[in-house]
Parts: structure tokens; C-alpha cells; sequence
């Protein structure tokens, strides 16, 4: 056995390190760390995923002791390679939930699902309705092809025996952040200016017929109006997250 551990200690090598990155991104990124998915399903996809992928990384210079520490951080490095990948999705995603989070606020819509209700997305109303659409317009453009497809031209860039991370890493996160609240604002802005106008009618119909009791009706207004503007602004919302999905990954494989 430990013949066998010594002549095929590279392979078993290379196994872990792209294991680490791939089942990091895997475990990070949305849609593939859905609560819907079983953790177990994760844990065998990422060992199949794995078992394709490492051939092809066998023929890489190793260029590392296999015997001392410096292996540790090799995995550890490989680790947040893969988990910025799953991160720059999940700020995107996060960018969508802020928008519906805003909408509801403005709407006063906002309504928290019940502790015992098994949902795959948490939020309120709006934004779990946001981040549906996001997640099927993300698999609708190939969004999960789009990054497997970075995270294998990742092992071109950075080699699996790399230890040492990119050095735009901390400046591409700040930057994407903003991007993100950046999404949230445009995606909000026509519900929000469709919300203050209607407020405004309320306001004015209000002065001019006191009797009228403006705040039941300013609620069933202002949810109509969220209703109807965001349904109107649908393809406005689709168009964004397209563009932003597609920013998002150039921006990430610029870093490497």
C-alpha cells in the first residue's frame, strides 16, 4: 500500500488540489449550494466532477515537496481561488435580493416567510421573486457552463501547484460590491419611482377629499402598482442580469 501511495503520490496530488478548488466553488457559488440540494449530492458531484477533470492536470510541473507543509497551503490557496469564483456569483445574486428588499420596503410589502416553511431562497416577497427569475435566467444563458468554463481556464492561468493568490484579489471584491449595489439601485428604480408617484397621487387625492381613508388605499395601491411596474420591467431586469453575469465572470478571469 505504501509502494502504491509513493509511486502515485502525485496523481493522488493533483486529485486533492483540484478537488479543493472545484468543491469550494461548488459549495460557495448559488444554484449549486442551493438548501434544496442535499449536501451529500455536492460532496459526489464535486468527487465525479473531479475525477474527469484531474487527468488533464496531470501532465502540470509540480515543482513542490509532497512531503512537507508547503502542501497545506497549496490546498488552502487552491481553496480561495475556487471560492472567489463561487463568491462573485453569490455578490451578484445578493445585488438582486438588496433590489427586491427595496422594493418591499417602498411597497411596505415586506413579508418574511414563516420559520417551518421549507423555501430554497430566503427574503421577502419580492426578492425571492427577483432571485428566481435571476437564478432562471442564469441557467437559461448557460450561466453554470459559463463557470465551469472559468474554472477550468483557471488551472491554465494559475497552476495547481501554485500557492500564492492573485494580487487583485481584495481590489476585485471591493469592486464588485459596488457593482452589486450598483445592480440593486437600477433594478429598484422603476418600482421605486412608480411608488413615490403613486404616493404622491395619494397625497393629493387625499387633500382634496379628506373622507377618504388614504392609507387603506394607499396599501392596495402601492401593492398594484409594485405588481404591475415589475411586471412591466421584467426584460429591463432580465437584460441587467445578463450583462452584470457576463461583467461579473470577465472581471473575475481578468484577475487571473
Amino acid at each position: 500500500m505504501q509502494n502504491l501511495l509513493s509511486l502515485h503520490a502525485d496523481k493522488f496530488f493533483f486529485f486533492g488540489i483540484v478537488f479543493a478548488r472545484l468543491g469550494a466553488m461548488l459549495m460557495t457559488a448559488p444554484l449549486f449550494s442551493a438548501k434544496v440540494i442535499p449536501l451529500h449530492v455536492r460532496i459526489v458531484s464535486v468527487f465525479v466532477l473531479t475525477t474527469l477533470i484531474t487527468p488533464f492536470q496531470w501532465q502540470s510541473n509540480i515543482g513542490v515537496d509532497l512531503n512537507s507543509h508547503a502542501v497545506f497551503f497549496h490546498i488552502v490557496a487552491n481553496v480561495v481561488i475556487g471560492s472567489s469564483l463561487g463568491l462573485t456569483m453569490l455578490i451578484l445574486f445578493s445585488g438582486v435580493q438588496v433590489a427586491g428588499s427595496v422594493i418591499c420596503r417602498s411597497g411596505q410589502m415586506a413579508l418574511e416567510p414563516s420559520g417551518n416553511d421549507p423555501v430554497a431562497i430566503e427574503g421577502p416577497a419580492a426578492g425571492r421573486t427577483l432571485q428566481w427569475l435571476a437564478l432562471i435566467i442564469f441557467v437559461a444563458m448557460g450561466g453554470h457552463r459559463l463557470m465551469m468554463t472559468a474554472l477550468l481556464d483557471s488551472f491554465q492561468s494559475i497552476p495547481l501547484a501554485t500557492h500564492l493568490l492573485p494580487e487583485r484579489l481584495l481590489q476585485i471584491v471591493v469592486h464588485m460590491v459596488g457593482e452589486s449595489f450598483r445592480l440593486a439601485i437600477r433594478m429598484a428604480a422603476p418600482v421605486v419611482t412608480a411608488l413615490l408617484a403613486s404616493t404622491l397621487v395619494i397625497g393629493l387625492v387625499s387633500r382634496a377629499l379628506p373622507q377618504i381613508n388614504a392609507f387603506s388605499i394607499g396599501l392596495a395601491v402601492n401593492l398594484w402598482t409594485t405588481f404591475w411596474t415589475l411586471f412591466f420591467s421584467l426584460a429591463i431586469v432580465a437584460y441587467l442580469f445578463g450583462d452584470y453575469l457576463n461583467s461579473f465572470l470577465s472581471t473575475w478571469s481578468s484577475m487571473l
